[in-house]
């Protein structure tokens, strides 16, 4: 009962195989978009490409509110700083969802003076960070009107924080991002929803001030808050020019890096239908776009340098190719002092009609605490009824997914849930070429290591043991640990009392896992919930497809597999799955495909999404992109799928919840199978066996 040797057994070299299959299909949707941009000749085709492309992003992140709803701005306090003054500024951008923000109005204004709108990077402070104020006062100093704000997670606007000791829950504010897109990923939608709709009411509200010409606002940030611009620029036709600094690249530049992102800057379907960071510019032509980077910056120079050559192409056609440039600081990752100034003079010609001739020097910058707009320095210490993103996501979820839904016919089910995994055009019929490369008896019990090919260029890996005596088995089950065929060693007593029952046991590895595990791609100390399984989980979902149904998929071809082997074969005999943790949820998902399965047994799996989504403090270590689908819950929960897996003998064994806790027996009553009884999905005629570790 020995698992696989290393390059299982020395036939073949898999540890870049799963990083490879996304990059080739990356590849293949790189092509097609550069032929799609080549093909582009006139400002007509451009604007008719420049919809397709606003219209695929702003699905990704799930739309945006229909309804402006009431700003109520509160100005909390002013700071007199000679030639200007910052007000502390609270606004509503979603009723009860505040943002903290610092405008800076210059003094002795002659009338209705341009604007920028600062947006800022992943820096934990926000607005109060001293490279961000630097920008913001070099800008105030020299005539323009600037309002900073914090984004979510940021500054003032902790997202997961306990007021009564002022601690942070789950990490810092990257941490935070990625933990709420969960969330609204498997809704259909994007955290970057709510960072948009902060800057568009941001700009609602400087246009309502006095001071402002609505005309002349631009838009700048770096790193994360280049993220913030580029998306800005898409969705938000009123700037008027923009500077994203240290975030444009290429997209086929980044995938190359093996670099995270946390969720918010990952767009479901980027790869394939845009947009692409050129695109980004190019959102903005005509209008005036300088891009800043840095020569020494973790996001490859190379990818800006080909990003800004081809917006040129698209502002050549409109003749303003004068209107979009890109300044190079010799820097690391920063708003480094010359991207500051060329920001100035870039507002300074572009929304003054001035000379781009300053000079920046050293700014004077407050103590962060002094541009506090909230009396503890925190929204939610301050205003005791205030949502959070989280609320947001809840909030639209209970507005979209009806719970529970509505029978659907089981094939329309099933091509549903082979659209929602990613996994509609993969080639079951793919020839499977099995090898057995090993077949001897060990500790008495007969053992095969076998592999084959699940689709070009992706090994899969199984052990096939038989039980002891010689016995014909009258049951083959298709076994799917956490750890793959890795882990049979420490899942021996498990698998032991299996095969007591008579049962032969495939212990399979889909892509990634055991025996054909990745290499790391991301260095463990980079953060905890941004490593590997989150990275490649990330390049699927911007490929619009996603791990987890590439997973589901290798198993259907597990059990294909199967149903071609004699001795799994013959009258009376079952096919059955059997998954323990993250492999009962493939389990789960591959027979709901299936549908010709005898018996399925699933241990210590997640019930239910939807308890994901409504849980504030999930287990994010335990539960990741990895697990998840974009868009899934929009169509249906785990147990929508109960039909599709009768009239296989069903068992739950100690199903686990969002804390990756065992779920009490009344809990699944109410909410898995009473759900279940109550929508027609079970009746007395089939049911599944759920076997709750906790009673009642």
């Amino acid at each position: 009962m020995l698992p696989f040797g290393s390059h299982v057994d020395g036939y073949y070299d898999v540890s870049d195989q799963m990083i490879h299959d996304l990059r080739r299909r990356a590849d293949e949707a790189f092509r097609r978009r550069e032929q799609e941009r080549r093909s582009i000749s006139s400002v007509a085709q451009f604007e008719a490409y420049r919809e397709r492309y606003r219209a695929a992003f702003l699905e990704a992140i799930g739309g945006l509110p229909r309804e402006r709803t009431p700003l109520l701005p509160e100005v909390t306090g002013t700071i007199d700083r000679g030639r200007y003054t910052i007000e502390k500024l609270i606004y509503q951008s979603l009723p009860e969802f505040y943002v903290t923000a610092a405008l800076y109005v210059p003094k002795d204004l002659r009338g209705p003076a341009p604007a920028v709108l600062f947006v800022c990077g992943h820096a934990e402070d926000g607005k109060a960070y001293r490279n961000y104020q630097a920008v913001c006062v070099d800008l105030a100093e020299n005539g323009f009107v600037v309002l900073a704000m914090d984004p979510p997670g940021q500054g003032e606007r902790y997202q997961y924080f306990e007021p009564e000791t002022g601690q942070r829950i789950i990490g810092g504010c990257t941490t935070e991002h990625t933990h709420a897109g969960l969330q609204y990923t498997l809704g259909g939608a994007s955290l970057a929803r709510q960072f948009v709709w902060d800057a568009i009411r941001a700009v609602d509200y400087l246009s309502s001030r006095p001071e402002v010409d609505a005309n002349r606002i631009g838009l700048t940030g770096n790193s994360g808050g280049g993220t913030q611009s580029s998306f800005i620029m898409l969705a938000e036709p009123r700037i008027a020019a923009a500077m994203p600094n240290t975030f444009i690249m290429t997209l086929e530049s980044y995938l190359k890096t093996g670099q995270a992102q946390d969720a918010e800057q990952v767009v479901r379907g980027a790869f394939i239908n845009g947009p692409d960071h050129d695109d980004y510019i190019t959102s903005m032509a005509p209008k005036p776009v300088l891009v800043g980077a840095v020569a020494y910056d973790f996001f490859p120079i190379e990818g800006t340098q080909e990003a800004v050559r081809r917006a040129k192409e698209i502002y050549r056609l409109y003749g303003a190719e004068d209107n979009v440039d890109m300044v190079v600081a010799k820097s690391t990752h920063e708003y480094h002092p010359d991207l500051r100034q060329a920001c100035v003079n870039w507002m300074r010609r572009h929304l003054m009609g001035k000379p781009g001739d300053f000079v920046t020097g050293q700014p004077e910058i407050l103590p962060g605490e002094a541009l506090n707009a909230t009396p503890t320095g925190q929204v939610l210490s301050s205003f005791p009824k205030s949502k959070t993103v989280f609320d947001l996501n809840l909030e639209n979820a209970r507005t979209r997914i009806p719970r529970p839904q509505p029978p659907t016919e089981p094939a329309v089910l099933r091509e549903s849930l082979t659209a929602l995994l990613g996994i509609g055009r993969e080639d079951r019929n793919y020839p499977i070429n099995a090898r057995i490369i090993r077949d001897e008896v060990i500790e008495g019990y007969r053992t095969e290591h076998i592999f084959f090919f699940s689709a070009p260029d992706v090994v899969v890996t199984g052990v096939m043991i038989h039980p002891r005596g010689g016995m014909q088995p009258a049951e083959t089950d298709l076994v799917l640990l956490e750890g793959g065929t890795s882990a049979i060693p420490a899942e021996r007593e498990r698998l032991e009392a299996q095969l007591r029952q008579g049962k032969r046991l495939f212990v399979f590895d889909p892509r990634g896992i055991g025996a054909v595990e990745s290499r790391p791609i991301i260095p463990a100390p980079y953060a905890s919930v941004h490593l590997s399984e989150y990275r490649l989980a990330c390049d699927a979902m911007m490929l619009g497809i996603s791990t987890l149904g590439l997973r589901v998929f290798d198993v259907l071809r597990g059990l294909d597999y199967l149903r071609t082997r004699e001795d799994c074969q013959g009258a009376g005999h079952k096919l059955g799955l059997y998954g323990i943790g993250h492999g009962g949820l493939l389990a789960y998902l591959a027979a709901a495909l299936d549908g010709k399965l005898d018996v399925v047994t699933t241990e210590d799996m997640l019930y239910s999404y939807w308890d994901l989504v409504r849980t504030r403090y999930y287990s994010s270590r335990r539960y990741g992109l990895a697990q998840a689908a974009w868009g899934l819950l929009e169509h249906f929960d785990l147990v929508d799928l109960l039909p599709l897996i009768a009239p296989a003998r069903l068992r739950l064994v100690n199903p686990r919840n969002a804390y990756d806790e065992p779920v009490d027996a009344a809990t699944l009553q109410r909410n898995f199978v009473g759900l279940a009884r109550a929508a027609g999905l079970i009746n007395d005629g089939w049911a599944p066996e759920v076997l709750a570790a906790t009673p009642v």
